[in-house]
């Protein structure tokens, strides 16, 4: 692994990382300024103009009404400034608290085509949800790293995880239930692999 960039002294590497962040965060310009100068960066805030998307990524996304749309909500123009960012050559997307505004089925698509290309997603968020997307987790909070590592270790930290304000993700909180009551015999982080387990 390289190092990608530092979060208050901590090295970041280049893989997929979701940083879960409480309220009190505040973006570090240092780190800020790499990442514009070095990788596709995404923010919710409003651009001026409507970037152009190839074809090949609306038909793609199944997004073709998009296209010639007249009345574009804010959810659209968001999805039409991230597929017009999918032709970029750089190797890392940064996510700043914005795949929680988007439909779940194309936010599943848009990280399985990322990570299909070889790319790095670093995803900030306050949805303890989004932390199932990648693989890697760093919990962030009044400007100190909480917790790191792979998401199935650090999302067994409930007790840490809720003194900080956040549940669980519904999928684990399930499971764990079930797993209580002999139901399955692990914890799950997929929807699909819980269904398939209990329907055996």
């Amino acid at each position: 692994m390289h190092e990608l960039y530092k979060l208050n002294n901590k090295t970041i590497y280049d893989k997929n990382t979701t940083i879960l962040y409480t309220s009190t965060f505040n973006y570090i310009e240092d780190a800020i300024f790499f990442i514009n100068n070095h990788c596709v960066v995404i923010t919710k805030e409003r651009d001026d103009y409507l970037p152009i998307v190839k074809n090949e990524y609306y038909e793609l996304f199944d997004e073709l009404e998009l296209k010639n749309k007249q009345d574009l909500t804010e959810i659209d123009k968001l999805k039409i400034k991230i597929l017009s960012s999918l032709s970029s050559e750089n190797k890392i997307y940064v996510f700043f608290n914005v795949l929680t505004y988007l439909p779940n089925k194309f936010k599943t698509k848009l990280v399985n085509y990322i990570k299909s290309q070889n790319k790095i997603i670093i995803n900030y968020t306050t949805d303890i949800e989004e932390t199932l997307l990648l693989e890697y987790l760093i919990v962030f909070h009044n400007e100190k790293i909480i917790m790191e590592g792979k998401k199935e270790y650090v999302l067994q930290e409930e007790k840490i995880l809720k003194k900080l304000g956040f549940n669980l993700p519904s999928i684990v909180e399930l499971s764990i239930g079930l797993k209580y009551y002999g139901l399955v015999n692990k914890i799950y982080f997929n929807s699909k692999e819980l269904v398939d387990s209990l329907w055996k």
